[in-house]
C-alpha cells in the first residue's frame, strides 16, 4: 500500500530543464494544475539560455506529475535531470 505524504514526510522532486523560451509555458500548466506541485527556477540557469525548474510535490502525487511532464515533453523540449524521493526538511 503507498504511503501518504502526512505518513511518510516524502516528497518527490525532479529538476527540469527547458529552454528559456519555453519556460513560461511550463510554470503556465504547472499553475493551471493548482495544487499538483510547487516549483522554483534554479538561480543559476537565469544566467544562460535555458532553465533548470526544481519541482516537488506530494509522495503521492507522483504518478500525477510525472503523467503531466511526460504530456510536456511531447509539446515542447523538456529534459529530465534528476528524480528522487526526498524526505521533508
Amino acid at each position: 500500500m503507498s504511503q501518504t505524504y502526512q505518513q511518510s514526510k516524502e516528497l518527490y522532486y525532479t529538476r527540469l530543464r527547458t529552454s528559456k523560451d519555453e519556460a513560461y509555458f511550463i510554470y503556465f500548466t504547472f499553475e493551471s494544475n493548482e495544487g499538483l506541485c510547487f516549483y522554483s527556477t534554479v538561480d543559476d540557469s537565469l544566467k544562460g539560455t535555458y532553465r533548470d525548474i526544481d519541482v516537488k510535490c506530494a509522495i503521492e502525487l507522483r504518478e500525477s506529475l510525472k503523467t503531466l511532464i511526460a504530456r510536456l515533453q511531447t509539446e515542447i523540449r523538456l529534459d529530465v535531470l534528476l528524480e528522487e524521493v526526498i524526505k521533508d526538511s
